[in-house]
Parts: C-alpha cells; sequence; structure tokens
C-alpha cells in the first residue's frame, strides 16, 4: 500500500508539472537547431539571459562585457555592439540567432536546458542467471552446480527513478535464498542542477571517503552544467581500422558505448562517472577482432566554475556489503564548494556520526597552462573503548591534462602527523567490529601516502600508463608500494602488450610480474581471427606461457570465441574455452576449464525486458540511460548505436546506453535497408535526463 501511494504521488506531482510547463519557442543559432525554449517576451523581443547565452556556447569574454538589463535581459544595444543578431517571429514560435563564429566556443555543449527529456514511463528489468559447475577434487569438496540470478528492476514515472537490486541464489549443496541488494527512488531537481535519492546510495567521495548508506540525499550534479562550466574531462583517442564498437569500462563496469567509421576518432563528450578509477576502452571492430587498453584518470572534483556552487546533504545510516557484519551507525553530512573568484575555489564540509565528528577545509585553483591543485585539511574526533581520540590528515592534490602532447597527470599526497589517530568514518565502525574479536588495526600509524597516475598517448593506437601507489607507516612491519606500467601499440596489425607490477607489503619480499601479450589477426576459414600468445614471469610465483586463438563468426560477428592453453611452471596444464552468442534479445555465453583433476563448466544469460505503453521490448542489459527506438514494421534494421543488433518483428530496438544531458544521435545503418527502400529521415536527436528512457519513433520506411 506504501509503495501505491508513493506511486500515486509521482504521477499527481509529473501531471502537474506537465499542465504548468509554459508554450515553448524554437531556437535555431547558426543554423543549428537548439531546442524549444521557454522565453519571457516583452516588446523589444525574447529575453536571452546570460545563463542562456553561456549554454549556447558564448565565450566567457564575450559574456563579461556584455550588457544586462534589470531583468537579466541582453540590451539590444549590447548585441548590436557585439554584432549578436537574432528575429524573432511570433507567430511561427521561431526564434533564428545569427553570433560571429569566434564568439563561440567550439568546446561548449550548447544544449539547452528545454531539450532535456525525462522519457517514457516504463518499467525494466535487467538479468543475468549464471550458472557453475564444478568437479570435486579434494575429499571436503563437493560437486555440483551453484546458480546465481541477478536482477536489476526499474520503474520509470515522469522525472522519478524507482531501483531495486536483488539477488536469487542457490548452491551446489541444495542451499538457497534471496536478499537485496538495494533500492533506491531518485529524480532530478534541474532548476537547482541536482539529485534529490530517498533509499539506498554511495556519498560523494569528493571531500570525505564515500560512504554507502541508507537515507536521504540531495546532491549537485555536474553532468547538468555545460561543458564550459564543468572540470577537466578526459580526451581519448583512438584508432579503428573498420567500423568498430568502443566502450569504457570504469571500475569494472560498462559507462560508455558509441560507434565509430574506420580511422582515427577522439571522445570528447565522455564524463566518468566516478571521479576516480581507471578506465579501460575496447575497441571491437566489425571483422570481430578486439584491442584492450588503461586509460588511468582522475579529476579535480572540488573545483567549480567562479559564482557556482557544488553542494551534498546526506543522512541516514551506513550501509555494509551483504554478509558483513558491522554496526550501522547514523550520521549526517554537508559539504560544499564555492567559486570565490576567477580560477579559484573554497570548499569545505562537516560528517557527523555516532560517537564520531569530522571537518574538512581548504581551497583549489586552476592555473590555466599549469594544471589544477587543490589542498585541504581534515580532522575527525571520536569515542571508541570509552577513549576520545582525535587525528588530522593533510592532502595536496594536482591534475593536469597536455591536450598538445595528449598527456595526462594526476598526483596526491597526505601526511599524518605524528601522534594523531585519524580514522575516517567506515575505519571507526571497522575497528569496532576488529574489537569484538580482540583484533586491532594500524590505520592510525600511517604517516604518508601518495599516489600518481600518468598516461601518454603514444599515436592514435598507442598509449603508456603509470600508476603508483604508496604509503609509508610508522608501523615497521606496515606500509606498502605498488607500481603498474603497461604499453599497449600496435604495429602493422600486430597488437603488442606490455605490463610490469612491483609490489610490497611490509616486510614481506618483493613481488614483480611482468607480463608480454602478442596477437596476429590471421584469416581462418573465411574470417578473420586472432592467434595470440600470452606470457607472465612472476618474482615469487610460477611462470606461465599460453597460446589462444580468439575471434567472431556469423554474418553479423554476433558469435565470439576465445580458445586458450596455458602452461604453469610446477602446474598442471589448463585448456579452457569460451563462446559468446549475442542476439537481438540478449546474450548467452559457455565457457570450459580443464586441467588435471580439475573440470570446471560455467554459462550465463543475460538481457532486458521493457514493458511500455504500446507493449513489451525484449533487448540487450540497459545501462542507466536508454532509448526505444520504433521503425514501424521494419524488422531487421540495424542502428550504430547498437552494434550486433536489429530490430524486432515490430521494428523496435533497445540502445542500451545513452549519455544524459547531452546530445546522442541515433542513426539508421544505411546498408540494413532492404533492397528498394529509402527512409526519409535516418537519424533522430535525443538529450535524455539521467535515467530515462526516451521514445524515438522514425517514419515508416517507402517502399519503391
Amino acid at each position: 500500500m506504501t509503495l501505491l501511494r508513493l506511486l500515486c504521488f509521482m504521477l499527481l506531482f509529473t501531471l502537474a508539472e506537465s499542465r504548468a510547463a509554459p508554450q515553448k519557442t524554437w531556437v535555431i543559432l547558426n543554423n543549428l537547431y537548439k531546442g524549444a525554449i521557454s522565453f519571457d517576451v516583452s516588446a523589444s523581443g525574447p529575453c536571452l539571459s546570460q545563463p542562456l547565452m553561456e549554454e549556447w556556447g558564448v565565450r566567457d569574454a564575450v559574456l563579461a562585457r556584455l550588457v544586462w538589463d534589470a531583468k537579466g535581459c541582453l540590451t539590444p544595444q549590447s548585441a548590436e555592439q557585439f554584432n549578436l543578431k537574432y528575429w524573432y517571429r511570433p507567430q511561427a514560435q521561431l526564434l533564428t540567432l545569427l553570433f560571429p563564429t569566434d564568439a563561440i566556443s567550439p568546446q561548449q555543449n550548447g544544449v539547452s536546458t528545454s531539450r532535456w527529456d525525462d522519457g517514457i514511463n516504463a518499467l525494466f528489468i535487467n538479468y543475468r542467471l549464471d550458472a557453475d559447475n564444478s568437479q570435486a577434487q579434494y575429499d571436503w569438496e563437493h560437486s555440483g552446480t551453484d546458480a546465481t540470478l541477478n536482477l536489476d528492476n526499474g520503474l520509470n514515472v515522469g522525472p522519478w527513478r524507482l531501483r531495486y537490486q536483488n539477488t536469487v541464489w542457490r548452491d551446489k549443496e541444495g542451499q538457497h535464498g534471496s536478499y537485496s541488494n538495494a533500492m533506491s527512488l531518485w529524480r532530478s531537481i534541474t532548476p537547482l542542477r541536482s539529485r534529490l535519492t530517498f533509499g539506498d546510495g554511495n556519498t560523494s567521495s569528493n571531500l570525505f571517503d564515500s560512504l554507502a548508506f541508507r537515507g536521504a540525499s540531495l546532491a549537485s550534479d555536474e553532468a547538468m552544467y555545460p561543458d564550459s562550466w564543468r572540470p577537466y574531462s578526459p580526451w581519448i583517442n583512438g584508432y579503428a581500422r573498420t567500423e568498430a564498437e568502443v566502450t569504457i569500462h570504469q571500475n569494472g563496469v560498462r559507462v560508455y558505448r558509441i560507434h565509430v567509421p574506420p580511422g582515427p576518432f577522439t571522445i570528447r563528450d565522455f564524463y566518468p562517472p566516478d571521479p576516480n578509477g581507471n578506465l579501460e576502452m575496447t575497441i571491437q571492430e566489425s571483422d570481430g577482432t578486439e584491442r584492450t587498453r588503461l586509460l588511468p584518470y582522475s579529476s579535480m572534483p572540488n573545483l567549480v566554475h567562479q559564482g557556482l556552487f557544488s553542494y551534498e546533504v546526506a543522512a541516514g545510516r551506513y550501509k555494509p556489503f551483504h554478509g558483513i557484519d558491522r554496526d550501522k551507525d547514523r550520521f549526517w553530512q554537508s559539504t560544499f564548494s564555492w567559486g570565490i573568484a576567477p580560477q579559484v575555489t573554497v570548499f569545505a564540509g562537516l560528517q557527523q556520526g555516532e560517537h564520531y565528528f569530522s571537518q574538512v577545509a581548504g581551497f583549489g585553483g586552476n592555473l590555466g597552462l599549469w594544471g589544477a591543485f587543490s589542498g585541504d585539511v581534515s580532522a575527525a574526533r571520536y569515542t571508541q573503548e570509552a577513549a576520545t581520540l582525535r587525528g588530522k590528515v593533510w592532502r595536496v592534490r594536482y591534475a593536469k591534462a597536455f591536450f598538445t602532447t595528449e598527456t595526462s597527470l594526476t598526483a596526491q599526497l597526505q601526511w599524518y602527523p605524528r601522534g594523531g589517530h585519524y580514522r575516517s568514518l567506515e575505519e571507526k565502525i571497522t575497528r569496532a567490529e576488529l574489537l569484538r574479536y580482540g583484533w586491532d588495526d594500524d590505520v592510525t600509524r600511517r604517516a604518508l601516502r601518495g599516489q600518481l597516475e600518468l598516461n601518454q598517448n603514444l599515436a592514435e593506437d598507442s598509449s603508456l600508463s603509470l600508476s603508483w601507489q604508496w604509503l609509508k607507516s610508522r608501523e615497521p612491519d606496515a606500509g606498502n608500494t605498488g607500481t603498474t606500467l603497461s604499453l599497449n601499440t600496435t604495429f602493422h596489425n600486430v597488437d603488442l602488450s606490455v605490463y610490469g607490477v612491483y609490489e610490497r607489503y611490509g616486510k614481506n619480499p618483493d613481488e614483480t610480474t611482468v607480463g608480454i601479450n602478442v596477437s596476429v589477426p590471421l584469416s581462418l576459414w573465411g574470417a578473420t581471427s586472432n592467434v595470440g600468445y600470452i606470457t607472465e614471469l612472476a618474482s615469487r610465483g610460477e611462470d606461465s606461457h599460453g597460446v589462444n586463438v580468439y575471434g567472431s563468426a556469423l554474418s553479423d560477428y554476433s558469435l565470439r570465441y576465445d580458445l586458450q592453453a596455458t602452461h604453469t611452471v610446477h602446474r598442471d596444464d589448463e585448456l579452457s574455452a569460451n563462446l559468446g552468442y549475442q542476439y537481438n534479445a540478449g546474450e548467452l555465453n559457455l565457457s570450459m576449464v580443464r586441467g588435471g583433476t580439475r573440470r570446471d563448466y560455467h554459462a550465463d544469460t543475460s538481457g532486458s525486458i521493457l514493458v511500455h505503453a504500446e507493449g513489451v521490448t525484449l533487448g540487450q542489459q540497459l545501462g542507466s540511460t536508454a532509448a526505444l527506438v520504433d521503425v514501424p514494421d521494419s524488422p531487421g534494421m540495424g542502428f550504430y548505436n547498437q552494434f550486433g543488433s536489429t530490430t524486432n518483428v515490430k521494428g523496435e530496438l533497445l540502445v542500451s546506453y545513452l549519455t544524459p544531458w547531452r546530445v546522442n544521435r541515433i542513426t539508421v545503418d544505411s546498408q540494413s535497408l532492404p533492397e528498394n527502400t529509402t527512409l526519409d529521415v535516418t537519424e533522430l536527436e535525443t538529450v535524455p535526463t539521467d535515467g530515462a528512457i526516451v521514445l524515438l519513433r522514425f517514419p515508416q520506411p517507402i517502399r519503391y
């Protein structure tokens, strides 16, 4: 009943918003469609406000010299002075603007808020069913099959998003059960450029460590800002031999997908959802071959544009991972960043839990050609085991992108003063669990912590990456160092990947690992496959060598295969085989590993089910923001935005990944049109809000 009332409230709220929507005017700027804008119109014409001009891409240098009237509208005299021409036709509800090209920044996205589309009301289910069968190798093991069904469910009603993730499982001993992973209700508050969330979520890592919690939060969403207002975003360069699908993963989660033509490409509109965490880019060619490289990335998330605020307010209970027994302390926290002056940001935050209080304050600056930096100090006071403890940590961060040399560099250094007992809120909660078992940790013995991420693009298809992490402790047996260096390149269609890893933990001996992967494309059975050699040399482990053959089959390359034989010193040789098939309604994978007495088999199937006003549509797993494409009575039609899938018998197709708050162009693959068929419109634009499922309806094809 509570859920029903909540859904009714969401529906009534949405209907009230739609009734209050004012009439809009179509806008064309320099022959480019900019959407339908709501204007205040007076005798002198429409009100061109400064925020609207900024979203259209007018340069800051021009904006600073323009004159605005008491209502915040551009004066006709100022527009004439800078040759900013516009014509307004109220009968046609059309505003045409002609601005000098040197007044427009090419890096400005120029998306007007009126184009933001909340999408259709819909219910969807993302599912993945995994089954693992293993044979017992020892007396204490059991043979049998483990099965897990992961469900990611969602309901969209207007701007509201209801999400629920749960898992159903059964193990080889016959035990079974289910549990909930997360449930949340949220919506974007567009006037505030923020998101309101109820339920499960994670706090921002901008100032305090990110914390999983159950409660409520209101936080700025910088993805809603124009490009010129946002912090540094990476430019990602690559080279495609054929028409290819480019996917980007961050922290193991797919966060971006795009289709690119043959030749060099540059991705400029990608904004990583997490301010920290390596990016992994995979280029899948139309012949099925794949290349993957790492793109280390970190930004300055606490810097904001002059005059802007970025904030977060959250309250609730700490939420540990499923199956971990920890205290669920109540807490609240508030953070803000303020662009107090040109290129200068000040920021601060408060966090209070049960017997815990912490605050942070600092400032940062954009140094232009010299990058960006920030410095802050965090202090914590908490009571545990009848003792009141205090501590501080000082932190400096630096980030720089050298676009001319295609280099990105980020660094961070933290200093923990001697005699302090600084702990984050989660570290304090974790220690309480250890104390119950009579244990303790050496967290407060930290002295210095450093981090460096360097990425250098050497050519269109070559890159060098360096990742270094270091912790110095005042405890003799603690502290660690980790360094990873990797090189990915292609020479005459031969892909080469070399990586080295060095690790040291406390007084344990150093460990060094070197790996080399070489992949050569060959023509086998009329199709292109890759034959690779893999070797890994470990200073304190067993060396291994292997050979693999992988590629794709079928006319649409929807069948993928990978065979690998591995020899490991002092261990049994292993043979593994993987087979994957992608179809319109999902994906199926089968794999096997055999070695000595080991016999492991795996199978999984995944996909999505979308329920909407016009029926039910099946497809690939959906990302956070997606599209339902409809080409009436046109089965078998492909789109560049959804590699390897075509429209179903009704002419519907699910496009799994769209970029929220930005222009997405959904384009028909003209080669998939039947003979003697033409389509008047082959591309549609959409600007979805976060979490939306937008409906894009193409006209029915014309047959002649």
